[in-house]
């Protein structure tokens, strides 16, 4: 009767830790894709302020010698770059949220079919943490 006991008590354990592996390695994946997405953002934002700048320090360099109605088409430009960078930055955004809900969808889901591990797997991390923080 004891062994039983321990023996089901160790699937029990054993059933956490998997489940406990499983929500790690599924809340890694989201956050990394997350961590992409931004990296990404960052990339294309920093490449079109740059490609901007640059416009606007040729322009500035160019203003004395410009009659009105090429400083006009140079600011028609200008504010032509400036808008599809919104675009861009507004895109990226949209696919950075996507990917986030769609990692907070598919945890939710997840605890939504398994709520007893979902329950045991949060138990077992706020004892986890509960003892990190206790030794300091």
């Amino acid at each position: 009767m004891e062994t039983n006991f321990f023996n089901k008590r160790n699937a029990v354990t054993d059933t956490a830790e998997n489940m406990t592996e499983h929500v790690g390695a599924a809340t890694s994946h989201v956050l990394d894709a997350t961590k992409e997405a931004g990296k990404q953002i960052g990339t294309v934002a920093h490449q079109e302020m740059a490609s901007l700048k640059a416009d606007l320090d040729q322009l500035i360099a160019l203003l004395p010698s410009l009659s009105e109605v090429d400083l006009n088409a140079a600011k028609e430009k200008l504010l032509t770059k400036i808008e599809a960078t919104k675009v861009v930055a507004k895109d990226m955004t949209a696919d950075v949220r996507e990917q986030f809900n769609h990692g907070v969808d598919v945890s939710g889901a997840y605890v939504k079919e398994r709520p007893l591990q979902s329950v045991a797997v949060a138990a077992g991390v706020g004892i986890l943490l509960g003892l990190l923080i206790a030794r300091r």
